[in-house]
């Protein structure tokens, strides 16, 4: 491919040919306010969005796996009838639709498919005991994180390791509506002889609140009831600020109808307390952390990017490889994941049109500038370590954050020597201003002013630093654990198929099955995260081959790639133990959210 002079609009000598390709551009992307109501998405996928044979490769590698998988669990569960003729017939479909993949550019009916082969063979029902569970990963493997799943101590790191590490908060005092007592502290064996008051000072407590899933409906697809809850769950770190431990946990926001768990309350009672706790931050994860505030997030950025800046601009040299993918993988999405009769509304415990609601909702409150990493951990008060010691999710993210933006600081600069420049860029000040608009890409809260305007270059590169971080780091460090972790439904049970415990009564091993999503529905679970979490397809910082033609471009992309090898052996250095967190490991980012 032949490079491109990069220059800014205003030394560029052939301004008017510029122009004229930017307008054929725009024809290409144009935004669409009614398949999300109100929230801009592209209207028509460009054939230049659609994937290349690599990702469809990878995709396919994943598909053998889980078509192993299947076969293998298939001839364990199916009815004797099926055992022969159904895995023959599967095969023969499954190679079909490989073929029909490639040529039809839908990749999402692939995995779809698969997932569903298990669900229709695998006998519907609940599980009789965990091992049921097990027997659906015979050619796969249960994630190692899902090892000791249920102990207090693993409930507790999965909020500041786990797979949505983005809800944990500090806290000054307790909610008005949580009943937590000095009595019911201190009488935790950990906490023995403590104080709550002595804990607020302290701050050592912290909350994690899913107040945003109250607007979900329960519901009933395929075929069954479903639960939602709104749990709020109390935790400590222990004197000393040695561990993080579970306190209590409120099933509902209303503490009338739900009774407040401890860790000394009837114990499959608890346990199936910190099952409320763990499928609502299974639904937090997949509508507000990955789809509202990654895919949604980014997607009118990436049209105002395509529509107002030239190919020969360097923000959009810059910023075109971090959002390969994603205006086509977010299209089948809203087509077949999120659609009626999808996988969303066949696992998530809330109807679809209420799930649509709460991502919309969540995606509109998401300010530009508060949803900046640093500034995120600051609001949840959380970014201090000496008040919250262990939690990798912050500390290698803060890592990779430092890291993106030295290199979008180095890049800016060689391009921007000065704010004049800035200031006198046309297709940048159309970008800003097109991003904020109500009439284009109403991104939230956008600009130095919250309004559109940038006028330094220190704002820019934060602004380009967010992008490139949300589009990469974040979506790397939430996405992946669908496959690391989410994929084992006794550990995330997305849906709950049964209320909530209530304090007074005792429970069994028998209740907490019942609350967890029926064997082919956990199947389905497996299928879908372990390829949604599964594909990686191109690594941060491995920009195409001659991609930049200038050297000081080239030496500063070489630093930013050194300095990722360095991250990496830091990362995995402070994180080694017995589950260390891989959330942030620069070999793990992918270069965009292209599935």
């Amino acid at each position: 491919m032949k490079n491109l002079k990069i220059c800014l609009p205003q030394f560029d000598k052939d301004s008017i040919k510029r122009e004229m390709n930017l307008n054929k551009t725009r024809t290409l992307y144009r935004y669409n306010y009614n398949l999300i109501p109100s929230h801009p998405v592209i209207d028509e996928v460009p054939t230049k969005e659609y994937p290349k044979l690599k990702w469809l490769y990878l995709l396919a590698k994943i598909g053998i796996r889980l078509l192993r998988n299947s076969l293998a669990v298939s001839e364990n569960t199916a009815w004797s009838v099926d055992r022969i003729l159904v895995p023959f017939i599967f095969r023969l479909k499954m190679i079909g639709r490989l073929f029909t993949m490639l040529f039809i550019k839908s990749p999402t009916k692939f995995f779809i498919y698969s997932g569903k082969y298990v669900q229709r063979y695998t006998k519907p029902g609940k599980a009789l005991k965990l091992e049921d569970y097990n027997k659906l990963f015979l050619k796969i493997g249960i994630p190692k994180l899902n090892r000791d799943f249920d102990t207090d101590e693993n409930f507790a790191r999965m909020r500041v390791a786990g797979w949505n590490p983005t809800v944990i908060e500090g806290i000054k005092k307790i909610p008005n509506n949580f009943p937590i007592t000095d009595s019911i502290f201190s009488s935790i064996p950990e906490f023995n002889g403590d104080k709550l008051s002595k804990a607020i000072q302290e701050s050592r407590l912290f909350i994690t609140n899913y107040q945003a899933l109250s607007d979900l409906k329960n519901g009933d697809q395929p075929r069954q009831q479903k639960y939602v809850y709104a749990p709020i769950a109390l935790f400590a770190l222990t004197q000393g600020k040695r561990f993080l431990r579970p306190i209590a946990i409120q099933c509902d926001q209303n503490p009338k109808e739900h009774s407040l768990f401890t860790p000394l309350s009837d114990p499959w009672g608890w346990k199936m307390a910190k099952a409320v706790v763990n499928s609502a931050d299974g639904n937090h994860h997949e509508l507000i952390a990955h789809l509202a505030k990654t895919h949604l997030f980014l997607e009118p950025i990436i049209i105002s990017t395509y529509r107002q800046f030239s190919n020969r601009h360097p923000i959009y040299k810059l910023l075109i490889p971090h959002f390969y993918g994603t205006i086509f993988i977010n299209y089948f999405a809203r087509k077949d994941l999120i659609a009626p009769g999808g996988g969303v509304e066949h696992l998530l415990s809330g109807t679809i049109q209420s799930s649509k609601q709460v991502s919309l909702k969540a995606t509109k409150s998401n300010a530009f500038n508060d949803s900046m990493f640093p500034v995120d951990l600051e609001n949840r008060k959380v970014k201090d370590k000496e008040l919250l010691p262990y939690y990798p999710f912050r500390d290698d993210g803060l890592v990779i954050w430092e890291l993106i933006r030295n290199w979008v600081k180095e890049y800016i600069k060689i391009y921007y020597p000065s704010n004049k420049e800035l200031l006198n860029d046309t297709e940048l000040k159309l970008w800003c201003g097109e991003l904020s608009n109500y009439a284009g890409g109403r991104v939230n809260n956008f600009g130095e002013d919250g309004k559109g305007k940038i006028n330094s270059i220190s704002y820019l590169i934060k602004a380009l630093t967010h992008i490139i971080f949300t589009a990469t780091a974040s979506h790397s460090a939430i996405n992946n654990p669908q496959r690391d972790v989410m994929i084992y439904a006794p550990q995330v049970p997305i849906g709950l198929y049964d209320k909530a415990p209530k304090k007074k009564q005792k429970y069994s091993e028998e209740d907490w099955l019942a609350m967890l999503p029926p064997l082919d529905l956990a199947s389905l679970q497996l299928n879908l995260g372990y390829t949604l979490g599964g594909l990686l397809y191109k690594k941060l910082g491995r920009y195409p081959m001659f991609w930049f033609s200038d050297s000081k471009v080239n030496k500063a992309l070489n630093k930013f790639n050194e300095n990722l090898k360095q991250a990496e052996k830091l990362i995995k250095t402070r994180n080694e133990g017995k589950f260390p967190y891989k959330g942030f490991l620069p070999s793990r980012i992918a270069q965009s959210i292209n599935i």
